[in-house]
């Protein structure tokens, strides 16, 4: 389902026959009235490191998200995005400035939910520590995309190990108020070579992928890739589809040289 569904949607209430349970629900209403009355305020306790300021400044958009959902205060996050779609926004934010990472440690990712109200934003939802990705501290490109009715975004990230570069894609969709990590088996790969670990220029290996959800099967994910090897060129096509909640292989097979240029 859309966000609008998940986060924003009437929730329903058992009807209550007794009268202890009358006055319990009469509670419970005074208690939501309050709560519209009274939107939530932005978190005290974050706000964005020194190097997002410049940024964050630049785009009126984010800097709006940002003011609303964090407030002023002087912890260090760093925000990467902001994502709309048709109902709501998502403020994608990282612990830590960018790159300022080890070689092995991925960007530790949160998101908040923000609903467009009066020409500005209320923070509705939060996913704190969703995800830690990518390397040297930090993720590349960030997409909002639809699967299967969800909204939902694919995050790129990647690096270069012993020479073997690679980058990689991971899939993230909002279900039934949740945040629901796709793991895709196998991963799917995009970018890699293996030149910086081969002394042999006739072994490298480059691979480059393209990829799309199918316009009229929003549950497939449609992976093209082109390899180059031994001098020759060649592109194959690689299909997974959205089963039991995760993307699951479902036609062709990742081609090998995918592993051998990423060092896997």
């Amino acid at each position: 389902m859309t966000i609008a569904k998940s986060a924003f949607g009437p929730l329903g209430a058992p009807v209550l026959e007794n009268r202890a349970f009358a006055v319990l629900k009469r509670l419970l209403l005074v208690a939501a009235l309050l709560a519209i009355a009274h939107p939530a305020r932005a978190e005290p306790s974050a706000a964005l490191c020194a190097a997002a300021k410049k940024d964050v400044g630049a785009d009126s958009l984010l800097a709006a998200e940002v003011a609303a959902t964090f407030g002023k205060e002087s912890d260090c996050l760093y925000p990467l995005k902001a994502l709309r779609y048709a109902s709501a926004d998502v403020l994608l934010v990282q612990a830590g400035e960018p790159g300022e990472g080890c070689h092995g440690c991925g960007a530790p990712l949160s998101a908040y939910v923000l609903k467009r109200v009066g020409g500005g934003f209320k923070t509705v939802a939060k996913f704190r520590q969703f995800a830690e990705l990518g390397t040297n501290g930090a993720v590349g490109d960030i997409w909002p995309i639809e699967i299967d009715g969800d909204d939902a975004m694919a995050i790129e990230s990647g690096g270069t190990f012993q020479g073997y570069t690679s980058s990689r894609l991971d899939f993230f969709a909002f279900r039934a108020g949740a945040l629901v990590d796709l793991e895709p088996k196998p991963p799917v790969v995009l970018d890699a070579d293996n030149e910086g670990a081969s002394e042999d220029a006739s072994k490298a290996i480059s691979v480059a992928a393209s990829w799309f959800f199918d316009p009229t099967d929003k549950t497939a994910l449609v992976v093209d890739y082109k390899i180059d090897a031994k001098g020759a060129t060649r592109v194959e096509r690689v299909v997974w589809r959205l089963q039991d909640g995760k993307l699951v292989l479902s036609r062709g097979r990742v081609p090998p040289e995918v592993t051998e240029a990423s060092g896997g």
